[in-house]
């Protein structure tokens, strides 16, 4: 916010004197109702301009301000609203004329200025709050869920996405991961909410989402959450009563459908009980939430298959029951920039370009070594679109892994089944009738290793329909009522195909690669994977890491590098060895000698080009585990393979 602010636009050819606010102020105070009336105590002679771009101003009436700013909301536009005077920017204006067309700006706006700095205050007042979840330095607790004991470990609060942090928590039986979720602190929802919320995801599902600014409204504040479900497939009022039930039995008091977390007193800044008590709940009563919602199965449960729906948060507040997307491509940067994955800006952007650059055909083809993440860079994409993290459940995204025995159309379209007596209906199919029902909704589809089988076979007929844009012929059945006889592709389809390239598959036609973007991802930045371990890690494996990395730099001068998911594994693996009872522990060079034999040098092959980097390798296992460790066996060996037959590789 911006108390005054005097500005010369050239544009315009005017002078503007206004006080300044970003869109989630006048949000909030929409919310509770007390900008209009403010609006509408202030005189006719102050203009209120909203700014889609930086240099472009549009006045709006008052009469038309409320109407206006709901279409933004809905339309997840977040323009700068302005409140003040203009001017034209001509001629010569005298100091004593700008000093007093200043002040009158200052009298005109007082009413908003004052809503402002009173939602300002609120909002520091709330980020206050968050502020005793998230520093809170609670790493390990125990916890009681339907009489059986686990351990609940927290990670520590990390920024995500602009204006939220959120704190990882994994539920163990003893070295047993049961589960893990995530406590969001959101100083601002962005889709959702304008001011603070407190959210508990368990496996991408919300199952606590509540408004905590409403706490530091009052000198005193029991803070009580509404819980309500809507599943499709289950009696939402017997969950409801089943899981109050269960936070009673749990020690979590309940009244209706709402169960109490706790005392907020703000002359204090401090609840009546400890943090760590109040975030355990928290996380034992989502934990409740989602297994009689039939999201978690729990040991001694038989719990019958599970509704796909998400459940919802308190009344009003309905974080995911509708998805907006949204393409600007600063949303979706800091989204996937602020995720625990590493794609540089350049990736990302040249990723978003090849999606979005036609508008009516999208399909992207990534290509590179296995374990760069692929794969995960479409997920956080789609989800960034919708406003998702990587881990909530976005069914707006499909993710079909490519069999090796697709060879026509049917693997993607379906076909009809004379023996059956129905059409068997695939994945791809689904979503292009849904896509058709739902225009105004990107639809993402992941053909994930989409070479095990020949891409032109499989994928003819869609490549036919994009460039022509005419129907497939489904089938010409009168009896199928189910599925159209025809279909198109609708814009609003993103295919997304991701590729290795080695010995069991196919590559790629020109019928195929010159329909789609085709990018490579190669490189991986394996210092910023560093910086997002935990110091623990880091203090245990660092000699280690420093030998990986000066192999992975030997291996990339011949495209025989490795990708992010092979370091991690064999950095976990080296961890867990230093966690062993010291009888039982290798040693760190042992261990690491069998690590890099068991996952590195299983993908080294070549002919004499790579005899420089045997000899290379050799060298630096002989200095680092001796001539009797198993990498230096192998190496040996293959250089003497290499000069008998003139090529080699790491199986025998």
């Amino acid at each position: 916010m911006n108390l005054l602010t005097l500005e010369l636009n050239g544009i315009d050819q005017k002078i503007y004197i206004s006080i300044d606010s970003n869109f989630f102020p006048i949000w909030y105070l929409m919310r509770i109702d007390k900008l209009m009336p403010a609006i509408q105590q202030s005189p006719e002679d102050l203009f209120i301009y909203f700014q889609s771009e930086w240099f472009k101003k549009e006045k709006v009436s008052r009469t038309d301000f409320k109407p206006v700013f709901t279409d933004f909301k809905k339309q997840r536009k977040r323009p700068f609203y302005h409140f003040g005077i203009e001017l034209p920017l001509e001629g010569q204006i005298s100091k004593e004329e700008l000093e007093k067309n200043l002040l009158k700006t200052w009298e005109l706006s007082g009413c908003i200025r004052e809503k402002l700095i009173e939602e300002k205050d609120l909002d520091n007042q709330g980020n206050q709050l968050l502020d005793l979840f998230a520093n809170d330095q609670s790493r390990q607790d125990s916890i009681q869920l339907l009489d059986h004991s686990y351990s609940l470990v927290y990670g520590e609060a990390e920024n995500y996405k602009p204006k939220a942090r959120r704190q990882a928590f994994s539920i163990y039986n003893q070295d047993q991961l049961i589960t893990k979720g995530y406590i969001v602190y959101f100083e601002i929802d962005q889709t959702i909410s304008p001011n603070q919320v407190l959210c508990v995801a368990i496996e991408g599902h919300q199952h606590m989402y509540s408004n905590v600014r409403d706490l530091v409204l009052k000198d005193e504040v029991q803070w009580w959450v509404k819980k309500s479900f809507t599943t499709h497939h289950l009696d939402n009022s017997e969950v409801t009563r089943k899981a109050m039930e269960l936070l009673n039995d749990h020690g979590i008091e309940t009244e209706g459908s709402s169960y109490y977390v706790g005392t907020y007193r703000n002359e204090t800044k401090s609840f009546n009980k400890n943090i760590g008590v109040i975030k355990k709940e928290l996380v034992t009563a989502s934990l409740l939430f989602a297994y009689v919602s039939e999201k978690l199965e729990l040991p001694d449960t038989n719990p019958s298959t599970s509704s796909n729906n998400v459940d919802g948060g308190e009344p009003g507040e309905t974080p995911i029951s509708g998805f907006i997307s949204n393409f600007s491509f600063k949303d979706i940067y800091e989204t996937i920039a602020n995720s625990q994955f590493t794609f540089s800006i350049d990736i990302i952007r040249d990723f978003h370009l090849n999606l979005t650059a036609l508008d009516d055909k999208h399909f992207v083809i990534l290509n590179g070594i296995s374990g760069t993440g692929k794969t995960q860079l479409c997920r956080l994409y789609a989800n960034a679109v919708y406003g998702l993290d990587y881990e909530a459940e976005n069914p707006y995204l499909t993710i079909i892994p490519v069999r090796p025995d697709w060879m026509d159309a049917t693997a993607l379209f379906g076909y009809y089944s004379s023996f059956e007596k129905k059409y068997i209906i695939t994945e791809f199919l689904q979503v292009l009738i849904s896509a058709q029902k739902e225009r105004d909704k990107p639809h993402f589809i992941v053909l994930d290793e989409m070479n095990l089988a020949r891409v032109e076979y499989y994928l003819s007929d869609y490549l036919s329909a994009v460039e022509s844009r005419k129907e497939i012929l489904l089938h010409n059945r009168e009896d199928v009522t189910d599925i159209p006889q025809k279909i198109s592709i609708p814009p609003n389809v993103y295919v997304l195909g991701t590729i290795n390239v080695d010995e069991t598959t196919h590559s790629l036609s020109d019928k195929v690669l010159d329909r789609a973007f085709l990018m490579t991802l190669s490189d991986v930045d394996f210092d910023h994977y560093w910086s997002t371990l935990d110091q623990s890690v880091k203090s245990m494996v660092s000699n280690e890491y420093d030998i990986l990395c000066d192999l992975h730099y030997d291996l990339k001068s011949f495209d025989l590098h490795f990708g992010y998911r092979t370091m991690n594994e064999m950095v976990q693996k080296l961890v867990r060895n230093k966690e062993l009872d010291e009888e039982f522990s290798l040693d760190s060079m042992s261990a690491l000698d069998r690590v890099i034999s068991e996952k590195m040098l299983p993908k080294l092959r070549g002919d004499e080009r790579i005899d420089d980097l045997l000899a290379t390798l050799k060298n630096k296992f002989e200095g680092h585990f001796g001539e009797e460790s198993q990498s230096y066996g192998h190496i040996k060996r293959m250089e003497k393979e290499l000069e008998r037959y003139g090529a080699t590789q790491f199986w025998r």
